[in-house]
């Protein structure tokens, strides 16, 4: 009876699907090992007790084991995890808006609202080993924009969410894509969430509106990269950004845009008006320099290498980034206005005064730059017993006290008789500025 149950489970155990053909090479249980056990059991008596320690078990627990199903199957990659990161985005504003300016900083942000807004996209510094184009995050948009619409302040923050994948590495560029109506001066860009620590983007610049200047606004980090070393995530977006600055030589510039490209003087007569206006053109092969900014316009009626002037009230093409500041304007406009009225008060001083009042001394010097020009010219009484209208002018001289001083040389701000030293008068020979001419204080 016992050799019975040996046969059939050696036979169960043949038939089965779960145990490997090594499997029955280890249990030596095959057809053909089953005959030849058959044939020796009619020779002789073969001990029951040794067959019946075969390890069946054992085998089948092994295919049990190899017919459980992996967690993630073959073939397939773990999903990337996600993760969010922040921006922290500065624009400056205005200080001076016009009625049109203003009603268009309204419209878009009601516009905001709806979609037309400001969209930014990370770029890394890796490939896609697959598509071998940079690592890109999701597109966020800065929030708040309508709500913010009304600060006065001079610098407004805006942030911004975004949802990038554990391998996306490290960002190296920043796309910004602006769907308002106006341009805006965007100041910096930080971004935080990264193991590698917060990432700057200084901007500095001005950014179009889309209907204006097609395409995304690149910027990137303030990590400098030599050519060779340049992460291959950012090498063509490099020069992309290049061949954008570098424009094409075609066509008119237009104000709002910002490329680089260079033009010989040929500008600076008017032929079109007689040949006693016509200039000649500089920065060519037999003058070199200077160059100017290329603006495209079209030639003169005359001359065909002569390109037409801009004249008032029309701008002059500058690239937007180099444009004066409205800080920077203020500035330029004052020290114009303070250089007429330097150029005019000694004309008046001369048409009105009869005595002669030149500067004798240092001192007088000196009180060009501690009691204004007006006053130390002696004037006051003068022109109050001289003009029709004295109280006027005295109101006018209390308003204009700033403009009738000159500016303090640095020279003789810190120390009023720098520039009698030996190491001053060797520092301006240095620089090209020769102290010897100086011939009299007059």
């Amino acid at each position: 009876m016992a050799l019975a149950k040996e046969i059939m489970g050696c036979s169960l155990m043949e038939r089965s699907s779960f145990v490997s053909s090594s499997s029955k090479v280890f249990l030596n249980c095959t057809s053909t090992s089953y005959n030849t056990f058959h044939n020796k059991k009619q020779q002789q008596n073969f001990p029951l007790r040794k067959v019946s320690k075969l390890p069946v078990v054992a085998a089948i627990s092994e295919d049990l084991i190899k017919a459980v199903p992996n967690s993630v199957p073959a073939g397939q990659k773990e999903k990337a995890v996600t993760f969010k990161v922040r921006a922290a985005v500065t624009v400056r504003n205005k200080n001076k808006e016009d009625f049109k300016q203003t009603l268009v900083k309204h419209l878009d942000a009601f516009t905001d609202k709806i979609g037309r807004n400001v969209v930014l996209e990370l770029i890394s510094t890796e490939e896609d080993p697959k598509t071998k184009a940079p690592k890109k995050s999701n597109e966020a948009v800065l929030k708040d924009w309508s709500k913010k619409a009304n600060v006065k302040a001079e610098r407004v923050h805006y942030t911004a969410e975004f949802i990038v994948d554990s391998d996306f590495g490290v960002p190296g560029a920043i796309t910004v894509t602006n769907k308002h109506q106006k341009e805006f001066f965007l100041e910096s860009i930080t971004i935080e969430g990264f193991a590698c620590g917060p990432v700057h983007f200084p901007c500095n610049s001005w950014v179009q509106s889309k209907k204006d200047h097609s395409g995304k606004r690149i910027f990137f980090t303030n990590q400098p990269y030599l050519r060779s070393e340049t992460p291959k995530g950012l090498v063509a977006l490099r020069d992309k950004e290049l061949r954008n600055l570098r424009g094409n030589g075609k066509g008119v510039r237009k104000l709002g845009e910002r490329i680089y490209d260079y033009q010989v003087y040929n500008d600076l007569g008017n032929p079109d008006r007689g040949v006693e206006f016509a200039r000649p053109t500089l920065g060519g092969e037999k003058i070199p320099y200077p160059r100017r900014c290329r603006t495209g316009r079209l030639p003169t009626e005359t001359d065909i290498q002569a390109e037409s002037r801009v004249e008032k009230p029309l701008p002059m093409y500058v690239p937007r980034d180099e444009q004066f500041e409205e800080s920077k304007w203020n500035t330029f406009s004052a020290g114009r206005l303070r250089a007429v009225l330097h150029n005019l008060l000694p004309q008046l001083k001369a048409s009105i005064s009869a005595h002669n009042r030149d500067l004798n001394s240092f001192s007088d010097i000196d009180g060009l730059y501690k009691e204004g020009l007006l006053l130390k010219l002696g004037l006051q009484e003068e022109i109050v017993n001289n003009l029709p209208l004295p109280r006027m002018v005295n109101k006018i001289q209390e308003s204009s006290e700033g403009l009738l001083k000159y500016e303090t040389p640095k020279v003789v701000s810190k120390d009023k008789f720098a520039w009698l030293r030996d190491d001053e008068f060797a520092r301006q020979v240095l620089a090209g500025v020769n102290p010897v001419n100086i011939e009299r204080l007059t």
